[in-house]
């Protein structure tokens, strides 16, 4: 009998209140870039970000996902996260799902922000030995809420080839390492990789990483849930069947944020 070949499963966690283009392209990126088997979705049961004003269920958050994830087969939602807040901790997370697949060899797909403060997760030693890490890079103007007189939502979001519910970036735009912006990106996502490398190597850990060679695009969950009322080019952002499943029940109607002037220049994410 032949032994069971190792496969190579990633988790890609958060809360996901909505999932976007965003969260998909990060994992392509992963998929293609590591050779992965498999990329195993966790939502976050509760949200712990005290900025995050949305009030939409686990449940809702769930579906959707389920609804983007489902045309690629390398993809798949992971157990729900407990109800007890106090056992959703990453260690908890996976642990559980090494002990359901084995026979595999393990990765952590995370935001650079997010792995920037790896080292002070609850039993981060242990969690730290047990997965390599995919960091996506640090987008040099991250969206915000308080728009000033310039914005990100002002600025240029590069377009998205969508074929067969994958992203395909378009080979005309400027992503090579001769762009400044994304030598700026690259550089800054390196330097907090190496922070975290060396407080982890202070305590004899050794940490495994590598940043994905994955598109920054200017798209937060925060502008979707809080423009999704009054701009239909902002609902491009999420695949179809999410557009739908928003509209459906209806979730993120409270238009409680205005949107900046001259916000009919964000482009919309087109089909080919």
């Amino acid at each position: 009998m032949q032994p069971q070949r190792i496969k190579k499963r990633a988790i890609l966690g958060g809360t996901f209140d909505p999932i976007h283009w965003g969260h998909l392209e990060i994992a392509y990126a992963a998929l293609d870039q590591v050779g992965l088997n498999q990329i195993i979705w966790v939502i976050d049961r509760h949200k712990r970000d005290p900025r995050q004003q949305s009030r939409v269920e686990f449940e809702h958050r769930q579906e959707m996902v389920r609804l983007a994830i489902a045309p690629e087969p390398a993809f798949c939602l992971g157990p729900p996260s407990p109800e007890d807040p106090e056992s959703g901790y990453a260690i908890v997370t996976g642990q559980t799902l090494q002990q359901r697949y084995p026979d595999s060899q393990w990765y952590w797909i995370i935001g650079a922000d997010a792995f920037s403060t790896l080292p002070k997760w609850y039993r981060a030693a242990e969690l730290v030995e047990a997965f390599e890490w995919l960091v996506a890079p640090r987008s040099p103007s991250p969206p915000q809420v308080n728009y000033s007189e310039e914005t990100p939502l002002l600025r240029e979001i590069s377009p998205l080839n969508l074929q067969e519910g994958r992203p395909k970036l378009n080979p005309t735009l400027s992503t090579n390492p001769s762009n400044p912006l994304d030598n700026t990106t690259r550089i800054k996502t390196e330097e907090i990789c190496q922070q975290v490398a060396i407080a982890f190597k202070t305590r004899q850990i050794t940490l495994r990483w590598q940043i994905l060679q994955s598109q920054t695009l200017p798209i937060a969950s925060t502008l979707l849930r809080h423009h999704w009322c009054d701009s239909p080019t902002i609902r491009t952002w999420v695949p179809e069947p999410v557009q739908i499943y928003i509209q459906t029940h209806p979730l993120y109607q409270n238009p409680q944020y205005p949107l900046p002037p001259h916000s009919r220049s964000i482009p919309r994410l087109k089909k080919i």
